[in-house]
């Protein structure tokens, strides 16, 4: 009898959306495995680019040791990335998207993270034009969206942008 395999649930969304935070609740409270690519860039990179201020990401050497890991056991894991979109919906069983519709609230966050101005905008206009929606939708993932309004709320959002649901975390 074939081992079955460990789900895999991608959460991305731009940086300071709150991906981090609802990944460690999600760990701590359902004992799920968490893959922070944060701690393998050197490893699954091309190198740094100075000019973006940024690791370069190989995607192949991304879903290697995303699957690599998915088979250390059979509980699901969670990525936590704001770049795990982006992985093929074979390895992604869910994809769930963080937005952040309160730019000066996400413009404090990313700010109080030392990013230059630079980046701060850019990050902002990629939350503006929903860039990791958009690349998730293009993708061919099953996404489901929620929106961060609140620091301990969580709404769950269709495509059109009506809530269906509000989440109050425990944090």
């Amino acid at each position: 009898m074939q081992k079955q395999r460990a789900k895999v649930i991608a959460i991305s969304g731009t940086p300071g959306v709150g991906k981090s935070t609802l990944v460690k609740y999600l760990q701590k409270h359902f004992l799920w495995r968490r893959l922070d690519l944060h701690h393998y860039y050197k490893q699954i990179s091309t190198g740094y680019n100075k000019k973006k201020q940024c690791y370069d990401l190989d995607l192949k050497k991304v879903e290697k040791l995303v699957i690599k890991i998915r088979e250390e056991n059979s509980s699901l894991l969670v990525i936590d990335s704001h770049i795990s979109h982006h992985l093929s919906p074979k390895i992604i069983d869910l994809c769930v998207v963080l937005t952040c519709s309160d730019l000066q609230k996400l413009k404090k966050r990313l700010q109080l993270r030392k990013y230059s101005a630079k980046k701060v905008r850019e990050n902002l206009d990629a939350e503006i034009f929903q860039v990791c929606l958009t690349e998730a939708q293009e993708n061919g993932h099953h996404i489901l969206v929620f929106e961060n309004i609140q620091n301990k709320e969580l709404f769950n959002i269709n495509i059109s942008g009506e809530i269906r649901e509000q989440h109050c975390l425990n944090i």
